[in-house]
């Protein structure tokens, strides 16, 4: 086997239906040089024993077996069984890569030097696929690029499209959270910030599937809102901190960002959400919007700024009444 130049960490979970596809993808990638990285987090489904299947004939695959404890603790026990390889990345277990996706992002950060490299992202939804709207704006490739002259970058908040040179990685000490939900966002948008230099890649280099049941359809679920909350949280804390002071100014630019993308999710769902769900929302978000600027609020548009008025205020009816009518199913 040719010397690793890249480790791919995939974390397993019950996936034994999807498994075969991520792996295939995987196994037909162009890069030479690449070793994955099997953590399988406790599965109880045949997904392990799948697993061990398909990669005993492959040398470039391994399998570590874990108890279950989430997605980012499997995945900060695979980035540690790896750290001889120059380059790192993730994958996650019902999803794939587009082949020869590798080869393009490592030779990207070769030519460039730049601590990481993201690429573009397709959303899987049943058969069809279709362009990721976070990544609408990745029409061309660039390289050297940065988050505080290019804030389009502040939705590039998932792993999986990356590809990170190993000595940042190590650099920062970056790890996922663990025993929370949504542990993309606390750790690649400080990453950006951290990086001396980006590269962006306008290929699709990733197919992210959409399934019921995984951690981005249970948005009516209450430990993913604490999650989902405190990991914003975290990122304007990082942003705000006496250590990162150069990036104070981009705390009230980020907390905007997220009242207009990733927290205005859960207002969608509040009409179909029960009353805990509702006390634990208003809550959450009541004691995150006191800690931020006050022209962060003022500075949304008109509706957008009345309903996190009253989510400041804890005047719920008054929101459920102007919030449109749906049905759970449009959010599964």
């Amino acid at each position: 086997m040719t010397k690793a130049t890249l480790s791919v960490v995939v974390p397993v979970y019950n996936v034994v239906d999807y498994l075969r596809e991520c792996l295939d993808s995987l196994r037909m990638q162009s890069l030479e040089g690449i070793e994955i990285v099997l953590v399988d987090d406790g599965s109880t489904d045949g997904s392990r024993e799948l697993a061990q299947e398909l990669i005993s004939e492959d040398s470039r695959f391994r399998l570590i077996e874990a108890s279950h404890g989430g997605l980012g603790r499997a995945r900060n026990i695979g980035a540690a069984e790896c750290q001889k390889t120059k380059y790192l990345a993730f994958a996650d277990s019902d999803d794939w890569v587009v082949p020869g996706a590798y080869l393009k992002m490592v030779s990207l950060l070769e030519s460039s030097g730049s601590d990481f490299v993201t690429g573009n992202v397709q959303r899987l939804i049943g058969t069809e696929l279709s362009q990721a709207w976070q990544y609408e704006q990745v029409t061309e490739t660039r390289t050297g690029v940065h988050i505080t002259r290019d804030l389009s970058l502040l939705t590039d908040r998932v792993a999986w499209n990356k590809v990170f040179r190993r000595s940042f990685w190590d650099e920062h000490t970056l790890s996922f959270p663990e025993s929370m939900l949504y542990e993309d966002s606390p750790v690649m948008i400080p990453a950006h910030f951290l990086a001396t230099s980006v590269d962006v890649l306008h290929e699709h280099v990733y197919v992210w599937r959409a399934r019921s049941g995984s951690i981005s359809q249970r948005r009516t679920e209450i430990p993913g809102v604490v999650d989902r909350i405190a990991g914003c949280r975290s990122i304007s804390d990082f942003l705000s901190s006496a250590q990162r002071g150069r990036w104070a100014e981009f705390k009230a630019i980020y907390d905007r960002s997220v009242l207009m993308d990733d927290l205005a999710d859960f207002l969608e769902i509040l009409p179909v959400a029960d009353a805990a769900f509702h006390a634990t929302f208003i809550e959450e978000m009541k004691q995150f919007i006191d800690s931020f600027h006050p022209e962060t609020l003022t500075s949304l548009p008109e509706d957008l700024r009345l309903k996190w008025n009253l989510v400041q205020q804890g005047h719920l009816q008054e929101l459920l009444k102007i919030l449109p009518k749906t049905s759970v199913a449009t959010f599964l």
